[in-house]
């Protein structure tokens, strides 16, 4: 029996790397096994924070990827910014700082002149790039994954021009993402990205996001939303019976740490374990892979931990799933904003699947709390809660210590749900209802 036949629109796709390129990289790998043929219509040369060049590999060659131009004004951005190039970080707006009179002005521009973002340069490109492919083929459905959010509007225009079967994934909030309200935008801007945003919810024929927490903020306005989590793929990690001795305790972050990860009640925690702890200056250091904002550089010098800390860059995705792995103990921190209760960081399945223990910073009663317990692992400890970020983080090295400096691991239990390919047959599920409607 032929193979469906699914495009599916992914602006970050290899050679862009991070989290975000994860999540389309895998259905892109599994849905044949389901009965579906992905196409990939992307850009040729993107934005993007980081480049993973070891990803393309991953890439089937039987993958039909498309790759189209893109008009994207970041180089200007840049310049008023007072840097070069075209590239963007995740996030690059904060509140407060000093900044120049052209860093306002950049800020401002690129807060209501580019609604929803300043990458929908794309879709004239990418429609474009569509209507060929549905000019000569069957294609039963369309998949369209932001952020960038823009990307949306290419499912927008096709379905309303071809009536072709759509699913919207929001892979992070669209008006309600953290950053907005650092941004200075206007009122007409906020109603007409809500506007769009609506469009795109109610002309979806489905839309699937990552979190229960993000359903409930989507549902409401489209005919169909359901949950399909991110994951992890099984191939990716390394073998469980290496044996990791450390002659450092290892804490370890692994990814973009960027301002609004900062928790106060870790640092604290750090300086006091640092005082007070014989041998724990000796023993601990605290490892950061990839970017960190110069406004952590800060706290982490201000509490005194500069001495303990270990930078690196962005590391190919496979070196970072084996630094998960031979860390003794795990950093994740969720960003420290209101209505936070629905983040949950891509590589928190990772971090399960890697088996080694978690320290987890965030709202205490949101759904990466809900999946740590569910896995069986500790559960969420509050930003500013110091002492029980302390105990845990003792506890942890105690038991390095007594365990002949051997990681510990933690085997977790209902994990099957959060396989890449689990997901995957769950996404092809989801299409074959939306495209026999």
């Amino acid at each position: 029996m032929p193979l469906k036949k699914v495009i599916i629109f992914a602006y970050y796709f290899p050679p862009a790397g991070g989290v975000a390129v994860q999540r389309f990289l895998k259905f892109s790998k599994f849905l044949p096994e389901f009965g579906w043929e992905p196409i990939i219509i992307t850009v040729a040369n993107g934005s993007y924070p980081y480049t993973d060049e070891s990803l393309l590999k991953e890439i089937s060659p039987s993958l039909r990827v498309y790759r189209t131009k893109t008009f994207e004004p970041f180089e200007l951005y840049n310049f008023l910014r007072g840097k070069k190039g075209k590239s963007l970080p995740i996030v690059s707006v904060r509140a407060g700082g000093n900044k120049s009179f052209f860093q306002k002005i950049s800020e401002y521009v690129r807060a209501n002149f580019f609604v929803p973002d300043a990458r929908k340069g794309w879709v004239p490109y990418a429609v474009a790039q569509a209507e060929e492919i549905l000019k000569t083929e069957k294609i039963s459905a369309i998949i369209t994954t932001g952020p960038p959010h823009s990307a949306h509007l290419i499912g927008l225009e096709l379905k309303q021009k071809y009536g072709v079967k759509w699913l919207a994934d929001f892979r992070d909030p669209w008006t309600e993402i953290f950053y907005n309200n650092f941004l200075p935008r206007t009122k007409a801007t906020i109603a007409r990205d809500k506007f769009l945003e609506t469009e795109v919810l109610k002309g979806a024929d489905a839309v699937m996001t990552i979190s229960n927490g993000m359903k409930k903020m989507l549902q409401s306005r489209s005919q169909r939303c359901e949950v399909l989590p991110n994951g992890f793929d099984a191939d990716d990690l390394p073998r469980f019976d290496k044996i990791v001795r450390n002659e450092k305790f290892i804490l370890g972050h692994i990814g973009s740490y960027v301002s609004a990860l900062s928790s106060e009640g870790l640092w604290k925690a750090l300086q006091e374990l640092l005082n007070e702890e014989k041998d724990f200056k000796e023993n601990f250091r605290f490892v950061f892979t990839g970017k960190v904002d110069a406004s952590i550089l800060e706290r982490i010098e201000k509490y005194g931990i500069t001495s303990v800390a270990e930078f690196n860059n962005f590391v190919p995705h496979s070196e970072a799933v084996e630094r998960m792995y031979e860390a003794n103990l795990l950093l994740l921190v969720l960003a420290n904003v209101s209505d936070n209760k629905y983040i949950i960081s891509g590589k928190l399945f990772e971090y399960l699947a890697s088996s080694t223990p978690i320290l987890g910073i965030a709202a205490t009663e949101g759904d990466a709390n809900d999946i740590l317990l569910d896995a069986g692992r500790e559960g969420i400890l509050d930003y500013e809660d110091s002492v029980a970020i302390k105990k845990t983080i003792l506890k942890h090295y105690n038991d390095w210590k007594q365990n002949d400096k051997v990681s510990k691991k933690t085997e977790t239990a209902n994990l099957k749900k959060y396989q890449r390919k689990e997901i995957t047959q769950q996404l092809s599920t989801l299409l074959n209802q939306i495209s026999s409607q």
